[in-house]
């Protein structure tokens, strides 16, 4: 099986920028050993390559531009998914998920949500795009909350909540796993009823706001990609609350939020990219934009928006729920990775 990519230089360039092209490239050789599939050395490996558009993407990164991999592997799904690993050293143990990424077995999921259902969850309608980013990120909510509480997450009879499950994206890799304790919710009742009739565990539609349809402390897991990146402050904090009601004591929650990493992703100019920065540092949580993917599927589509969060807002705005708050940059792509616990 042939892979392409791009996976940036783990080494810091050095101080001169005077380096040919063919001298660039030839530093970074060396880290062609990063690359592993299925925990194996590939059979082949070409890294790095010349990519000279992620040097306008990545501006603010030297060297961008030389990240470019083609990788040669036997092609083979152990457990249904095959890992595709590029390691850095430099990366901490809670975080080593965020250099995996996972492809399922294409045999194993024949039974898939149809093009406007998977829109409505990843802005796209293109379906490896939403198998493999959706086996991804399951895998690496699994690995992120077995490190953070040191015990696994399948074969433990736990209760587990997808907060914003959509068309399974990310559902239809941990349900299987997790059995009759797996229950998934969101506000597209449409995309809740696929759910139902296609995936184990048990679904329930849900509203923009509070509250959720179950009793206090049901949840031992509560996950949530990619819904607080769309909710202002004011409904964030009920949800904070909320979110709390249903986890058990010592319950674990893993959501996701734009920081950072977004910004460096989203292909801002100099000047806008440092505008949204201290924007963003100045206030804390900041909203940039209205957000149309749900218009038509959902009460209140005005208050559904793109948000981005800083460090500082959620160790502060957060603790008044939540304890043991840790964040991982970059985990799920552009999304940071934030876990606490239920606070007494």
């Amino acid at each position: 099986m042939r892979l392409t990519g791009w996976a940036l230089p783990e080494l810091s360039p050095p101080d001169d920028d005077t380096a040919t092209p063919s001298e660039a490239l030839a530093r970074y050789a060396a880290q062609s050993g990063r690359f592993t599939v299925n925990g194996r050395a590939p059979l082949h490996v070409d890294y790095p390559q010349q990519r000279p558009a992620l040097r306008e993407h990545f501006w603010q990164r030297r060297d961008a531009e030389y990240s470019g991999f083609t990788v040669i592997a036997d092609l083979a799904y152990p457990d249904g998914y095959m890992e595709v690993r590029c390691a850095n050293s430099t990366t901490e143990a809670m975080a080593r998920g965020r250099e995996s990424w996972f492809l399922p077995d294409p045999a194993r999921h024949t039974d898939l949500p149809d093009a406007d259902r998977r829109y409505r969850v990843i802005g796209n309608r293109d379906v490896n795009g939403f198998l493999w980013l959706g086996a991804t990120d399951a895998m690496r909510l699994k690995m992120a909350c077995e490190a953070y509480c040191g015990a696994p997450l399948f074969g433990r009879n736990l209760q587990v909540l997808d907060w914003g499950v959509g068309c399974g994206r990310i559902a239809r890799h941990l349900a299987p796993g997790i059995g009759d304790g797996f229950h998934g919710c969101n506000i597209d009742a449409d995309n809740v009823s696929w759910c139902a009739a296609h995936l184990p565990g048990r679904f329930a539609p849900s509203k923009l706001e509070p509250p959720l349809p179950w009793p206090d402390a049901t949840f031992d897991v509560i996950y949530g990609v990619s819904v607080f990146t769309h909710l202002r402050r004011e409904w964030e904090q009920r949800w904070l609350a909320e979110l709390r009601r249903v986890l058990k004591p010592g319950g674990v929650l893993m959501v996701t939020v734009h920081g950072q990493t977004a910004i460096d992703f989203a292909g801002l100019s100099p000047t806008e990219h440092h505008a949204l920065q201290d924007r963003l540092a100045r206030e804390g949580l900041v909203v940039t934009s209205s957000n149309n993917q749900l218009d038509g599927f959902v009460d209140h589509p005005d208050e559904y928006v793109n948000v981005f969060h800083s460090p500082d807002y959620i160790e502060r705005e957060w603790a008044t729920w939540f304890g043991r708050i840790v964040r991982l940059p970059g985990y799920l792509f552009t999304h940071d990775l934030i876990l606490a616990t239920k606070a007494p």
